[in-house]
């Protein structure tokens, strides 16, 4: 009788409610720390692992490749359309949610489902450390959170004092091509181009569309491309795209193609993303490093 007592106490003690605010100023009422996580996108299925909190992941989505042992988990669809009867069927007393990634339909129809959901929405790449501190927070990993942290401004302040006083090459970051999408102002990529010692060459803020006489009228020192490994190839096709042969960097064969897995993802791999790009930008400083 002692010992179930006991082991009520322990459960008591180790699992309690919390309520937190998200990242999209919802209070969440869940349950500290939690058991069964669903992560409804790459960047936070990287933040959990990060954080040591990878054992308690039962659902991730399509697109989760990072790292390695997301293979093990059980997959509950694409980030925008995720299989709510599998989500459900994984009875997950967490599921984490991008804000720019998935649906706010998602959100609602999970809430509904009374299953507690936490929004996360980095905005720069300070409110990436903002989002690994609440998902820490979320998951009771803060002080691995905080060490985390620290580790990735040591790396980033490594690579930020090195171009410092280095000349600044305009960059067009495109997502899509056809039609094109770029990183703007007001994003994580924007923000990870500067670190890396380059200028963003687009105006607008967020991932605008633009037409090819918006690029040409601001001519980019470089084109980056990002695709997955498949992607490789757009490095030769784009000077054969209508209007493209036209843009100097493209004549000049500035054009690189860097993996999308690391630099789209506002997680940990940011560091990596910024060393990257510093390598492409400034090869005299950190050496050849172009995919």
């Amino acid at each position: 009788m002692m010992r179930v007592i006991f082991l009520i106490l322990l459960s008591v003690l180790t699992v309690q409610a919390a309520t937190l605010e998200d990242m999209v100023g919802r209070q969440v009422e869940i349950q500290t720390p939690p058991r069964r996580i669903v992560s409804l996108a790459p960047s936070l299925t990287e933040i959990l692992f990060a954080l040591g909190a990878g054992d308690a992941l039962v659902g991730v989505t399509d697109f989760d490749n990072y790292p390695p042992e997301v293979r093990e988990k059980r997959s509950v669809g694409g980030g925008i359309d995720p299989n709510l009867e599998v989500i459900v069927a994984l009875r997950p007393d967490l599921v984490f949610l991008a804000a720019d990634a998935n649906r706010w339909g998602t959100l609602v129809q999970l809430e509904r489902l009374n299953i507690p959901v936490y929004g996360v929405k980095p905005i720069g790449v300070e409110g990436v450390f903002d989002s690994i501190e609440k998902v820490g927070e979320a998951v009771g990993r803060r002080q691995q959170a905080e060490a985390l942290i620290a580790k990735m401004r040591r790396r980033l302040n490594a690579v930020s004092e090195k171009v410092g006083e280095l000349d600044k090459p305009k960059v067009l970051y495109a997502v899509w091509i056809d039609p094109l999408i770029v990183a703007g102002r007001e994003t994580v990529i924007h923000d990870l181009i500067r670190l890396a010692g380059g200028t963003n060459a687009v105006r607008e803020r967020g991932f605008p569309r633009l037409d090819l006489e918006a690029v040409f009228n601001h001519p980019p020192d470089l084109i980056l491309l990002a695709f997955d490994r498949g992607g490789l190839g757009y490095r030769e096709i784009l000077p054969h795209l209508p209007g493209w042969r036209d843009i100097p960097a493209v004549r000049q064969g500035a054009i690189r193609v860097i993996d999308a897995n690391v630099m789209n993802r506002p997680g940990p791999r940011i560091v990596e993303a910024v060393e990257v790009l510093a390598r492409v930008l400034h090869p005299e400083v950190f050496g050849e490093g172009s995919p």
